[in-house]
This record gives structure tokens, C-alpha cells and sequence, in this order.
């Protein structure tokens, strides 16, 4: 047993791991969690693990994902960094939401000497 004198708020932030949020339900008497059964099944699926691993980490290069720009070009055939006018590759400067306002602005992140991108920009 060890004991460890922790902050209040790291205190309650370990806490806070172990609570489910309000409409769920953990099941711990069937399935895998059963007591009785999860010592057999973990075995068993530690040992499917170890044959499957070479396999899946495999499979996760071949299916990468796919960014905003690859799924909005696939659903609507247009590439949405696109200018529709001048065929022009268009950058994302600001980002505005009609509930909330501005979400991103690229132009306060420059300021602020957080911008850390390497695209090509067009200005002054």
C-alpha cells in the first residue's frame, strides 16, 4: 500500500477518470468484465493480439486517413481550397461561425508568434 499527499485539484482530477458521464452505464457483471471470466478471456485475447500485431500495424499504412480536403473532394468532386472563380489555391486566413463569431484567425496567431506553418503566403 502506498499513500501520497496530492493537491486538491490533482486529487479530483484523478477522480474525475472514474466517473461516467450522466446517461451512461458500465456493466461490470457480463461480458468481458465479469469477473469470473475476465482472467480466461484475457489470456485469450492477449494471444490474439500478439499473432494479429504485425498485421494491423500494417493495415494502418495502407488505410490512412484521409484528411477534410481528401473527403470533401471525394463526396463532392471539388477540391474545397479551390477558387471557383480563378482556379487559384485558396488558405484558410479566418475562420467564422454565425453563433460564435470568429474561431480562427490566422492573422492574430502571427501576432501572437505561435504561427508555426511553412505554406507560402501572398502579401506584403
Amino acid at each position: 500500500m502506498e499513500q501520497e499527499t496530492v493537491p486538491v485539484a490533482t486529487f479530483i482530477g484523478r477522480m474525475v477518470q472514474h466517473v461516467l458521464p450522466k446517461g451512461f452505464k458500465r456493466i461490470r457483471y457480463y461480458g468481458v468484465q465479469a469477473t469470473k471470466t475476465f482472467a480466461k478471456v484475457k489470456a485469450v485475447i492477449q494471444a490474439a493480439l500478439a499473432k494479429v500485431e504485425g498485421l494491423v500495424k500494417g493495415a494502418v499504412k495502407i488505410i490512412a486517413r484521409l484528411t477534410y480536403r481528401q473527403r470533401y473532394e471525394q463526396s463532392t468532386g471539388r477540391d474545397p481550397f479551390r477558387c471557383p472563380h480563378c482556379g487559384e489555391e485558396m488558405a484558410v486566413w479566418r475562420i467564422w461561425h454565425p453563433k460564435y463569431g470568429v474561431i480562427y484567425d490566422e492573422g492574430e496567431v502571427i501576432k501572437r508568434g505561435t504561427y508555426a506553418s511553412t505554406a507560402q503566403r501572398a502579401g506584403p
